[in-house]
């Protein structure tokens, strides 16, 4: 009985293809609406929360009220400029193997994912994407229970293709095997 061969042979990292050098696609802009809606509600209840204990734990005309209020505006006005930037930086690439989606404002987070390796996807909104006629695809892998890419601020018929075209490369790959 003969020993199966297995060989190993190194990768010259040259030799990789680059995926920088590919055409990303950006999310649509119309995201930052939905993260601007979404923070706003977020500060607003915030807002209220504190004014709340302003008034009946230091009064209205209390210094560390205004500190309170004046923090209050500059972090709201933070996430604005956070919500805009992070939007411009969230982008999607297809291509004949897989997909990559990048984001990230002050930490770059860069995922590719084999199609070989993608069970399903599916497509959600929520009811401020709604609002803003958006949606977010999920693509999941095997062995995990979370989606391992989601791609927010798609509008529904790209996002539908997309998911299309994933589902027809898992088939294909199926059929291969």
């Amino acid at each position: 009985m003969s020993e199966p061969y297995f060989e190993n042979l190194p990768v010259n990292i040259e030799d990789l293809p680059e995926v920088q050098g590919g055409d990303f696609t950006p999310i649509n802009k119309r995201y930052s609406r939905v993260l601007y809606l979404t923070n706003t509600l977020y500060f607003l209840m915030a807002l209220f929360a504190v004014g709340i204990f302003i008034l009946v734990q230091l009064g209205p005309f209390n210094w560390i009220a205004y500190a309170i209020l004046l923090a209050w505006i500059l972090l709201f006005l933070f996430s604005l400029w956070f919500a805009s930037v992070s939007t411009a930086r969230k982008s999607y690439m297809v291509r004949w193997h897989d997909i990559s989606y990048r984001e990230g404002v002050f930490f770059q987070s860069w995922i590719t994912i084999p199609f070989t390796r993608v069970q399903h996807c599916e497509i959600s909104k929520g009811v401020v994407d709604n609002i803003f006629g958006l949606v977010e695809l999920r693509i999941f892998t095997a062995g995990g229970s979370s989606s391992d890419i989601v791609i927010p601020g798609l509008h529904p018929d790209i996002a539908f293709r997309l998911k299309e075209q994933i589902i027809g490369k898992i088939e294909d790959h199926d059929e291969e095997e």
